[in-house]
């Protein structure tokens, strides 16, 4: 699954089931009725779930009048779901996400959520909140106080985590861990989350100071090789997390190359995430990089590190030691201590 720094919102969690139990219903039907904005060309709009790796097509509706509606039966378990006026495969006008539970369920071509039900009121109304925030202040701490102010408010259910996984990724790990850890056992067991917990706790044992760990890879000619290669040889070494794929990172190459120059004794090492090898040597070509690149087709480094977006960097010490994570590429001179 590649890793986006520009779409957790929409794509990250797009591509991850949601289940959440909540015990036997008697009334467990529900009905969609949505709009869809009047650049809808499609005829038809289609109802993904998300059980799989890929999504599925559980029912299909005609749009009549610039509107359409789905009736069935919901799961036993909650389930997220999307609805695409076509294949996914195509580049969305228009996409809702929805959790698909027992109720009346409205989806409005002018809001971003669908609404109606208690999880979809609850996502609707934190996302239209932080979304304000961005829009008129998008400065990271404003965030941060948001979710520092409300966190209370739904500390103890889905919608409160699932808004700090769908965000972590604009808040400093600190916080996302004291958070975390007054998640209850019940929520942390929810099937669609599990990996947002088991990312917060590896990138807990890779913060600053702690030991490198080491991950088998290959070099882009498939040859074996691992960080262990490079890291703990008595210099600083930085990896830089990228892909060919991920348009932030192809901008952030000019100015890390020029970085990197200033650097002499700095070992540099690129991984490919989720990445074809031919793609990866392409970028190599078109971008001028010359120091070495791993592939990891898996993601098995970014698992490893709690790594949920590019581009991502880390800055190994001479003695193996994880210096510093998560920074912008103007802030290495600084770390490596420039005058």
């Amino acid at each position: 699954m590649k890793v986006k720094r520009t779409n957790l919102l929409t794509v990250g969690f797009i591509a991850m089931l949601l289940m959440a139990s909540c015990g036997t219903k008697k009334e467990n039907s529900y009905t969609i009725n949505g709009t869809v904005p009047s650049q809808v060309t499609a005829s038809k709009v289609y109802l993904y779930s998300i059980e799989e790796e890929e999504p599925l097509v559980i029912d299909s509706a005609t749009i009549s009048g610039g509107a359409f509606s789905f009736k069935g039966t919901a799961p036993d378990s909650i389930m997220l779901a999307i609805i695409h006026p076509g294949s996914l495969d195509e580049y969305p006008t228009v996409m809702w996400q929805l959790v698909l539970e027992p109720g009346n369920i409205m989806v409005d071509s002018a809001e971003r959520m669908a609404t109606g039900t208690p999880l979809n009121d609850g996502i609707s109304d934190w996302m239209d909140q932080i979304y304000d925030i961005m829009v008129t202040e998008p400065d990271p701490s404003k965030i941060s106080d948001f979710f520092v102010q409300h966190w209370s408010e739904h500390s103890s259910d889905f919608v409160g985590s699932y808004m700090l996984a769908s965000m972590s990724m604009y808040l400093d790990f600190p916080l996302v861990d004291s958070l975390v850890r007054q998640v209850p056992p019940e929520v942390r067991s929810i099937s669609m989350l599990k990996p947002f917990f088991e990312q917060v706790e590896a990138m807990g044992k890779m913060q600053p100071g702690k030991p490198f760990t080491d991950v088998a890879l290959a070099s882009i000619d498939g040859e074996p090789s691992s960080l262990g290669n490079y890291i703990g040889k008595g210099t600083y070494v930085l990896v830089d997390f990228w892909a060919s794929w991920c348009g932030p990172c192809r901008q952030a190459m000019p100015q890390l190359q020029s970085t990197v120059k200033r650097h002499k004794d700095l070992t540099v090492i690129g991984i490919a995430l989720s990445d074809e090898v031919d793609d990866t040597k392409k970028a190599i070509g078109d971008l001028g990089i010359t120091w070495p690149v791993l592939s990891d087709p898996e993601g098995e480094s970014a698992k490893a590190y709690g790594i949920n977006a590019i581009p991502a960097m880390i800055l190994f010490a001479p003695d193996g030691t994880i210096a510093a994570r998560d920074f912008q590429v103007e802030e290495l001179d600084s770390l490596l201590a420039v005058e």
